[in-house]
């Protein structure tokens, strides 16, 4: 373990997360992202996360532990930290920080290891996890929002600082009594160049999208929580004046809810379903975006906003969470209240004036660059240096 006097050029870092790939989600992809930045730097990072059964890691540092697959939701598994051969091998490994990117199976394994070694605990706030208690339908929200709520604060509290990804999370976790040194470093998944390379003409092609028709695109994991139904209901308006089509990158549980939502709303010729893509492809279908529409009011920052952005599209979003950490309302995008009819004039006003659409995409391609792995690899690594450094000696007086 590293003492607070000593310094080096390589930190030895121990991350654990419910999600991780083989699992296509924001969380899984930035992991990924932030530990080969990281690595970039001269920096070792292990990455302990469940098992997903048929799936083989050809990266050495990950470790794996037993799942189960819950009823609610099969396609994510639950990692069972309990182990031995698992456990001998993070105990026979030298590490310097412990930084978990979840409070609960995975992330208590994590504070297990930090406490146990006697390492620093970081912890990253990903997801609103009050705003997820309908995947456990049999218990009222009047109890597991509370339960939730106290069982993070106290995870949180455990922890030598909390990474937040916006203000928003910050100010969210203070009100509910987080005490801890807050750090807000946003999420980054993207490449420095992740406009290069983008085959738009073989996305539209594979979808029948004529060249000439305007693409109104959306992606996210296709849940309750992701509020794509608001999305196809400001389409369904937006339709009546503009031949444009929805393009909705994604899968998950709502899917074939969707599109029953899409065809209730008369607009089912004009809404493509991509299902679920690696995330290459999903950025491709985005390129072919006139501009990025988006419902989510559960964000805690919107990667897919930044990844938008980086690929030149305005955005057109509610403003909640997160996202206006993300979205500059006026210049790279436009914030509208919780309401579909906003929503669509705003997209009609994108697709009325290209040019101002082109500019907005613009300048969210630049304010992307503050997103990028390099950059947030970076200020990750500075944060883990910060934990080694003593803190200074009050002044004379102070303190007696």
């Amino acid at each position: 373990m590293m003492t607070a006097t000593m310094t080096r050029t390589e930190l030895r870092i121990a991350m654990f997360s419910e999600s991780y790939l083989p699992r296509i989600s924001g969380v899984a992809h930035s992991i990924y992202a932030m530990a080969r930045g990281l690595r970039d730097l001269g920096h070792r990072v292990l990455i302990a996360a469940p098992r997903y059964p048929g799936y083989t890691d050809e990266d050495p540092d990950v470790v794996r532990f037993p799942s189960v697959r819950p009823p609610q939701d099969r396609e994510f598994p639950l990692g069972l930290p309990y182990s031995p051969a698992v456990w001998r091998r993070l105990e026979d490994l030298e590490f310097d920080v412990v930084h978990s990117h979840s409070p609960f199976l995975m992330g208590a394994a994590g504070a297990r290891l930090a406490r146990r070694r006697r390492l620093p605990l970081v912890f990253t706030h990903h997801t609103l996890y009050d705003e997820y208690v309908h995947y456990a339908p049999f218990v009222s929200p009047r109890v597991s929002v509370p339960a939730v709520r106290a069982y993070v604060r106290r995870f949180a509290n455990r922890c030598q600082v909390v990474i937040v990804p916006s203000r928003m999370v910050t100010a969210r976790l203070r009100t509910q009594g987080v005490i801890t040194r807050i750090e807000c470093i946003p999420t980054a998944a993207l490449e420095s160049d992740a406009a290069a390379h983008r085959d738009v003409s073989a996305a539209r092609a594979a979808f029948n999208i004529p060249a000439g028709r305007p693409v109104v695109v959306t992606a996210s994991r296709l849940a309750r929580e992701k509020s794509v139904d608001l999305v196809l209901s400001a389409f369904a308006t937006v339709r009546t004046t503009h031949d444009a089509v929805l393009l909705v990158v994604g899968g998950g549980p709502e899917e074939e809810n969707l599109h029953a939502v899409a065809q209730s709303l008369g607009i089912a010729r004009d809404v493509i379903f991509t299902g679920l893509l690696p995330h290459t492809r999903a950025l491709d279908c985005m390129a072919t975006g006139a501009l990025f529409l988006y419902a989510s009011q559960t964000e805690t920052q919107g990667l897919v906003l930044v990844e938008a952005m980086a690929l030149g599209l305005p955005i057109v979003a509610v403003d909640a969470g997160g996202i206006a950490d993300a979205v500059r309302d006026g210049e790279t995008g436009f914030l509208t209240p919780v309401d579909p009819a906003a929503l669509a004039g705003k997209v009609r006003a994108l697709l009325d004036d290209p040019a101002e659409a082109r500019r907005m995409g613009e300048r969210g391609r630049e304010a992307s660059a503050a997103f990028t792995i390099p950059v947030i690899a970076a200020r990750l690594a500075a944060l883990y240096e910060s934990l080694f450094v003593p803190a200074p000696r009050p002044a004379c007086g102070i303190g007696h």
